[in-house]
């Protein structure tokens, strides 16, 4: 049979509302040696506390809530992996709930984690800014100030009063495509993400500004999403055309679906043709294949931290490094001799 409060304030030979108060945590203040029967009484029955009675007065649970784009998606499962690490070292559960990139079903869960009183709710990739179920969940975060559950963003939603721990979209894509650039390649083909994700778009920008930046066109950009039948679809357009000098992918496993598509044609990448990506997921790894490295481990075990720590360490944009990791799927151009012996891969 459990054990309840009152056998412990039996076996302590105190009053109830004194051991409930030393073993919630209250600030009412006890003598030490009281509070030493209270703990020596619990120990001794083995007493556990009943967490639901603890939230029921705390009007908050110890579960945390992460909402993803696409829970099969490397990138979200990482950042899973952080907040689930970070809360549970502190003694949180987190539940992830995949949204399928779907503003309603973000709605949807957002609200049902407030139902049950979720100490933090995090959201872990970009939105969809022009469509109506993104105004009504703004409408509905800002009725959430005040109240014990915290909120932070891990895309720039440009909701006002909502944390921020991000990368730098624009930056990423126009660190990596300055970088083929570098190699000597000049007609850079962009195969975007899904049209009309924040993601998206700032990734797509920072591959317009590294181009315009260098006077090279822009028009060789491909419609696409994050999956790789993305980028096998992309190569095959190209393949039936004429091929660029390079392609710079919105994500890693994009820009793989275009590298098999291309070796599959007989296409040497990247003697004939360089291909990078963003993520520098465990596949890109395998596949040799230069990318961007994003901190996406780091980007949810830190929101966590911030989300269960002081409010003054809960910054209102915190955005964390990201570095180009270079591999055997690019190199320099054919008509571009390395100088000092470099190596031709880049």
């Amino acid at each position: 049979m459990a054990v309840s409060l009152s056998d412990v304030a039996k076996r302590a030979n105190l009053s109830l509302a004194t051991v409930s108060r030393v073993l919630s945590g209250s600030d009412y203040k006890v003598s030490n040696a009281t509070r030493e029967r209270v703990l020596k009484a619990s120990q001794e029955l083995g007493y556990r506390p009943n967490e639901i009675a603890r939230a029921l007065a705390r009007r908050m649970t110890n579960t945390l809530g992460v909402i993803v784009g696409d829970i099969t998606d490397s990138y979200f499962a990482e950042i899973a992996r952080g907040v689930e690490d970070a809360g549970s070292a502190d003694g949180y559960l987190t539940i992830v709930c995949n949204a399928d990139r779907n503003p309603s079903a973000e709605l949807a869960y957002f609200q049902m984690l407030l139902e049950h009183q979720a100490a933090g709710i995090l959201f872990a990739g970009g939105f969809y800014p022009d469509v109506p179920d993104t105004d009504r969940l703004y409408q509905a975060l800002k009725k959430v100030k005040g109240s014990n559950t915290k909120v932070l963003s891990l895309a720039d939603r440009g909701y006002d009063g909502i944390k921020v721990v991000s990368v730098d979209n624009v930056a990423v894509l126009r660190d990596l495509t300055r970088h083929l650039i570098k190699l000597g390649h000049r007609r850079i083909a962009y195969i975007d993400g899904p049209e009309g994700l924040s993601t998206s778009i700032q990734r797509r920008r920072g591959y317009e500004q590294a181009m315009q930046e260098a006077d090279l066109n822009t028009n060789l950009v491909f419609p696409g999403g994050f999956g790789i039948e993305s980028g096998r679809l992309a190569a095959a357009t190209m393949l039936a055309q004429s091929l660029p000098d390079a392609v710079v992918a919105a994500t890693d496993d994009t820009a793989i679906g275009a590298v098999v598509t291309f070796r599959q044609a007989g296409i040497d990448v990247p003697r004939q043709i360089s291909v990078a990506g963003v993520d520098d997921s465990k596949y890109a790894q395998l596949m040799n294949l230069t990318t961007v490295k994003l901190p996406t481990y780091e980007l949810g075990a830190l929101a966590t931290r911030l989300i269960l720590g002081p409010a003054e360490a809960f910054s209102d944009r915190t955005i964390l490094t990201h570095r180009i990791v270079r591999r055997g799927s690019t190199t320099w151009a054919a008509n571009v001799v390395p100088s000092g012996g470099t190596s031709r891969a880049g």
